[in-house]
């Protein structure tokens, strides 16, 4: 997929979710109810491929440096009591790193790569406390999007290319998440869990022009730290964050391949793969 089309893709996306955010809202909004927030962190992404579709076992291995931040926006219902909606946005810089290629346990290529990644969220919810203790439980839905960009390619005889291959996953997700939490004085101690089910993921490879992959899989997002109400308004939030992102195997493709007059082709796959990324977060909210 083309930048330009990857861009326009995501602002339609984001724009439709953004909309439906605040239909919501619309007709029952009262002053107080508000939350807005925006987060950052710092840590490391280990992203993994293998496949053994075409009769060897292949599997690839990146590490990279991340950078991570995001917006957040909630509201809580007069009524019905203690229901609430929210959007969540993230956005993922994984730093250059080297990617490694075996097959059978012998390294066949390795390359450059760095990725972007952007995530949605649209939640609605319960939440209540009993004392000190609070908790929240919500569904959601949502949208994300990795974008990959690979160069620097050296083979196994030591050859070298000058391409530049982009990869681009567009994932549709509906899932379910958990908050719990116990207040002691000004700090509270919080912890998080939800999980996703990607039911259409749709994967491009510039490599494989003109081929559409298909894919499933699952998302597991998880936190814990400690929050500290700092005015009646502000609060902030300090802790570590984890996210496993699962995605299953294509069906088997064949491509179309022509040089001149002369036509080949050859059978193509999205492996199996996986997505780790555990960082340190700060989030800093803001109630009106």
């Amino acid at each position: 997929m083309q930048p330009a089309v990857l861009r326009k893709n995501v602002f339609t996306r984001t724009y439709v979710l953004c909309a439906v955010f605040y239909l919501f809202l619309a007709g029952s909004a009262y002053a107080g109810n508000f939350g807005i927030g925006t987060h950052g962190g710092y840590g490391g992404l280990k992203y993994e491929e293998n496949s053994d579709a075409f009769g060897g076992d292949i599997e690839s291995e990146a590490k990279l440096d991340t950078v991570l931040f995001g917006f957040s926006g909630e509201y809580s219902f007069v009524k019905p009591k203690n229901f609430f909606t929210g959007l969540v946005t993230d956005y993922t810089f994984g730093l250059k790193g080297e990617e490694a290629w075996e097959e059978d346990d012998i390294l066949i290529q390795t390359n450059d790569v760095g990725l972007f990644g952007q995530f949605y969220d649209l939640r609605f919810g319960y939440k209540n406390s009993l004392d000190r203790f609070y908790y929240r439980a919500y569904l959601s839905g949502g949208w994300d999007g990795i974008h990959f960009r690979r160069k620097n390619f050296a083979f196994s005889d030591s050859s070298m290319s000058g391409d530049v291959i982009t990869e681009d996953f567009s994932l549709w997700r509906a899932g379910a998440g958990l908050g719990l939490g116990y207040n002691f004085g000004k700090w509270a101690a919080d912890m998080r869990a939800a999980y996703s089910y990607y039911f259409d993921g749709d994967v491009r490879n510039s490599s494989h022009r003109g081929l559409v992959f298909d894919t499933d899989g699952i998302c597991f997002d998880a936190g814990i730290g400690l929050m500290r109400e700092m005015t009646r308004e502000i609060g902030l939030y300090l802790g570590g964050s984890y996210t496993l992102i699962e995605l299953n195997e294509s069906d088997v493709k064949q491509e179309i391949i022509r040089h001149g007059n002369i036509i080949t082709r050859r059978d193509t796959v999205f492996p199996d793969s996986r997505t780790q990324i555990i960082t340190g977060m700060v989030n800093v909210t803001y109630h009106f």
